[in-house]
């Protein structure tokens, strides 16, 4: 009778629904289904990840097309798990006879494993990400147009058979930091090779045209969360269309006067006195340059919740 007990045991569906929670596919495995349950877990990292590819392709409307559909079919594959895996341990036979893998250490193992490889650093996600990429932003240097804890969405589709790569003045770019080719900024490209930058004041001159118009008042009620007390906004037009900078109220500036090399460009951050830029560390070789950035997709206040305005903001 003790090895008959040892061997069998019965399914519980609120222990599978647990499971499931923890891992996609891991309910399956303890109801002694483990083809169906590598099923659950293979979409769920597939159809969300080739979707998220997939959002770049094409014009903006299709991108957050895309990416709902990236967002729906993770959470609709997690929940259809979950529910199989909760049915399938109700209408099982009490006396289920246990498999080698229906041990609680099995079960632990892979959800370590499974999710260190997901989550974790185990896999290079930069590499295998072919078209789009997720960065989180951590400093203040590009407000007003992109905040700490926005999740952005890169383009890795670089045009390198185009002159200048195809870039346009304007545009939002993550590069490797010129100091450190291991990590990666993002700013503004402002000039491309053979470009004169002028920067006088709080005034951007790109090859003699001026690009920084009237100043953004104080705005109380606009519901424009980007607009920081002791900050002077400006509007400039570039070859991209119109976006927003910061200057602190007060700080001292020097006058700069740039010619871009060839094989180059001239990056600026937003927050233009609080950025580490193509004023510091001189010009960034085009090479350097990895994507474009397109999305806010998500965004967490660091001072805590989620700011449901900023989702789906085209940059």
């Amino acid at each position: 009778m003790e090895e008959k007990k040892d061997k069998f045991r019965e399914r519980k569906p609120l222990f599978a629904l647990a499971l499931s929670f923890l891992l996609t596919g891991l309910g399956q495995l303890y109801n002694g289904k483990p083809r169906k349950g590598i099923l659950f877990f293979v979409a769920s990292l597939t159809l969300p990840f080739l979707f998220f590819q997939l959002s770049v392709v094409g014009p903006n409307q299709i991108l957050i097309v895309f990416l709902v559909l990236s967002s729906a079919s993770d959470l609709g594959i997690f929940i259809w798990a979950a529910r199989d895996a909760w049915k399938q341990a109700k209408r099982m036979e009490k006396n289920y006879k246990l498999k080698v893998y229906n041990r609680l250490y099995v079960y632990i193992l892979l959800v370590i494993v499974l999710n260190l490889f997901t989550f974790g650093p185990i896999v290079n996600w930069q590499k295998i990400c072919f078209f789009a990429l997720p960065y989180r932003m951590q400093t203040g240097s590009m407000a007003p147009t992109i905040l700490p804890g926005d999740w952005i969405m890169v383009d890795k589709r670089i045009d390198h058979a185009s002159k200048n790569l195809g870039l346009k003045r304007g545009e939002l770019v993550v590069f490797r930091y010129p100091r450190n080719k291991n990590m990666h900024f993002i700013k503004r490209i402002i000039g491309l090779p053979g470009d004169k930058i002028e920067l006088r004041g709080m005034e951007l001159c790109v090859n003699g045209k001026k690009w920084t118009a009237q100043g953004v008042p104080q705005l109380e009620g606009r519901g424009d969360e980007n607009i920081e007390k002791g900050t002077i906004a400006f509007y400039e037009k570039g070859d991209s269309g119109t976006y927003g900078v910061f200057y602190l109220q007060g700080a001292a500036r020097k006058d700069l006067s740039v010619s871009v090399p060839e094989g180059c460009c001239f990056v600026l951050g937003d927050n233009r006195d609080n950025s580490a830029d193509s004023r510091h560390w001189g010009c960034v070789p085009l090479i350097d340059i990895v994507s474009k950035a397109r999305l806010v997709y998500f965004s967490i206040n660091p001072e805590g919740g989620v700011r449901w305005g900023r989702i789906g903001k085209l940059l």
